[in-house]
């Protein structure tokens, strides 16, 4: 009992003794002190020069050579934090296809999103393989403040086109 209460009135005087330490320059949280408003400093405008990475003819005109997928198997629309996810999913006619995705097409109407499924074929004859396979997915972000005009939403394919409407 006496060495309980012992080391009981040793650890009570060494928590005590924790006050002083926490306004000590031994604390670390105390190195840089409180904030202080100070003026701005009055410079004139800076011109920061960054070296472009632009090829010193300029870029050549860019043509998308992939193709429409033959025909789309389901479009679906999921809300997420940022607005909305466009998904599709299409099935090819063999395994190979890369660099799948949902390009924007620009219409006429503000109120309607119209977007192409473009796939690459593969360069060589593939196996045909299962449709799980052959099965390919994609998706596109749309933000909040374009879903705000936005109440079609149309994907094509070569064969056709699916829309979502709310």
């Amino acid at each position: 009992m006496r060495r309980q209460v012992i080391i009981s009135v040793l650890a009570l005087s060494l928590l005590g003794g924790c006050a002083r330490v926490s306004q000590s320059k031994l604390n670390p949280l105390n190195w840089f002190g409180p904030s202080q408003e100070v003026a701005a400093a009055q410079a004139g405008p800076q011109t920061i020069i960054v070296p472009s990475l632009a090829p010193k003819r300029g870029y050549p005109d860019f043509q998308d050579i992939r193709t429409l997928v033959p025909t789309l198997d389901d479009v679906s629309i999921v809300k997420s934090a940022s607005g909305a996810i466009v998904t599709a999913a299409a099935t090819l006619p063999s395994v190979g296809y890369y660099d799948a995705e949902l390009v924007h097409v620009d219409t006429e109407s503000p109120s309607e999103l119209v977007l192409d499924f473009r796939v690459q074929a593969p360069s060589a004859v593939t196996v045909v393989g299962t449709k799980a396979q052959r099965t390919i997915t994609v998706a596109r972000s749309i933000s909040t403040a374009d879903l705000a005009t936005i109440r079609t939403i149309t994907v094509r394919s070569a064969s056709g086109a699916r829309a979502v409407r709310r």
